[in-house]
């Protein structure tokens, strides 16, 4: 029996959920949670890869600023001995007990995608509006196919991941999406104003 609210079924709800901003050659728009493990273990640790490629279809990446993309999900490097595990949709108690499940015991997992918000920049200019307010080139390597970036945004850290030449995911704090998304909002503005 699921919770109820004024006789509704509880949902969840991200703080940039369903918003969408147009500019010249940029879309940006706010993402429902997806299912994310924070996991930090041992690089050389063989059984871990095994574990997360036979249940996401990829192993980790060991390169910095890289990710590595499988069936289920993609799995991001964020240190030399961390990494975001990323699915899709939201989790459920299963997903977690299933990944727990699979994984040797001297890996360490802890639910993180609660606690973040996603946003979509679509668009050719998308990079460009990133880069005003982000120490890193466009044209960096970790902006490129099967890169990924933890870096500031407009001072808001924050994880960057390509997913193609004109799409990117921005990662932020749960605490600092709507500082981030009125950043955006005025960033927009200004492509505008050119």
């Amino acid at each position: 029996m699921s919770e109820l609210t004024n006789g509704r079924p509880l949902t969840r709800q991200g703080p940039l959920d369903g918003r969408v901003l147009d500019g010249p050659g940029v879309c940006l728009t706010g993402l429902p949670s997806a299912a994310a493990f924070n996991l930090r273990a041992d690089p050389a640790a063989d059984a871990i890869d095994a574990a997360l490629k036979d249940w996401l279809g990829a192993p980790r990446p060991l390169v910095p600023n890289t990710q590595s993309n499988g069936a289920r999900g993609r799995i991001l490097w964020l240190g030399p001995d961390e990494w975001l595990v990323v699915m899709p949709d939201p989790a459920d108690s299963a997903t977690e007990t299933n990944l727990r499940g699979l994984l040797p015991e001297e890996a360490r997992l802890c639910a993180v995608g609660d606690g973040l918000a996603r946003v979509a920049v679509e668009g050719g200019a998308g990079r460009w509006l990133l880069a005003a307010g982000c120490p890193l080139d466009p044209s960096s390597p970790a902006l490129g196919e099967g890169g990924c970036a933890q870096t500031r945004l407009a001072h808001a850290s924050v994880i960057i991941v390509p997913e193609s030449a004109e799409r990117l995911l921005v990662y932020v704090r749960r605490s600092m999406a709507r500082y981030l998304w009125t950043w955006l909002e005025t960033a927009v503005t200004r492509l505008e104003g050119h």
